[in-house]
């Protein structure tokens, strides 16, 4: 259990984009992730996903993890402001539908508000790109992001990931869950087709409400 809320945390977090350039973006994102904090066992560490793709097409986004014993993915429509989670665990498909409404109450019954954001005069190079610094308080969190505006993705990507306020593609920043820290850093970013059918939820998939979702997993 503790390892699925884990993955939907990453699946949730990798979502940092605000539009900025006129030619619209289409084509993925690949992030890498390395863990720092809480030790881990060897079977453990198997199992955590080793980096996540986000797939960008128009107003739709898909962010896909990457790992050899699960699959989580959420596909966010910003258009409508709805979302689906796809989870491929333990034997079961089950793909959980969100509407606008629902994830902005979801937000107020969870007392979420925008964080404080810091921006910084400093720079680094990651994959290829020249990325500004900021620092991002969240309670008494504070999470250094370092983001690209040079690239146009979808509008309001940020509003639900923690990162509101910052324009562009995030390009490494970290996620804490569950005693871990997750260093999410981009490796690649590659222009190119999208297949439209990523964005929908597959036959093969169980639709299942998030409290159906939560009691099957002891939630």
């Amino acid at each position: 259990i503790k390892i699925l809320l884990v993955l939907l945390a990453v699946t949730i977090s990798v979502a940092g984009f605000s539009q900025k350039k006129a030619k619209p973006f289409k084509g993925t994102i690949t992030y890498g992730i390395t863990y720092e904090g809480e030790e881990l066992d060897a079977a453990t560490q198997a199992q955590m996903p080793t980096g996540v793709v986000v797939s960008v097409l128009g107003n739709l986004v898909r962010n896909e993890q990457i790992s050899a014993f699960y699959s989580m993915a959420q596909i966010s429509d910003l258009e409508e402001g709805s979302a689906i989670v796809l989870i491929d665990a333990m034997g079961m498909k089950v793909a959980v539908e969100q509407s606008k409404e629902e994830i902005e109450k979801n937000k107020e019954e969870a007392e979420i508000e925008d964080p404080e954001i810091n921006f910084v005069d400093e720079t680094k190079e990651i994959a290829g790109y020249t990325c500004k610094k900021a620092e991002v308080k969240s309670g008494d969190e504070i999470i250094e992001v370092y983001y690209t505006d040079e690239i146009n993705v979808p509008k309001g990507m940020n509003d639900n990931s923690g990162f509101k306020g910052i324009e562009g593609v995030l390009m490494e920043y970290s996620v804490a869950q569950e005693g871990l820290i997750m260093i999410m850093t981009v490796k690649e970013i590659k222009k190119g087709k999208v297949n439209k059918g990523m964005f929908v939820i597959p036959d093969d998939y169980e639709i299942k409400t998030p409290e159906e979702l939560g009691g099957m997993f002891g939630g």
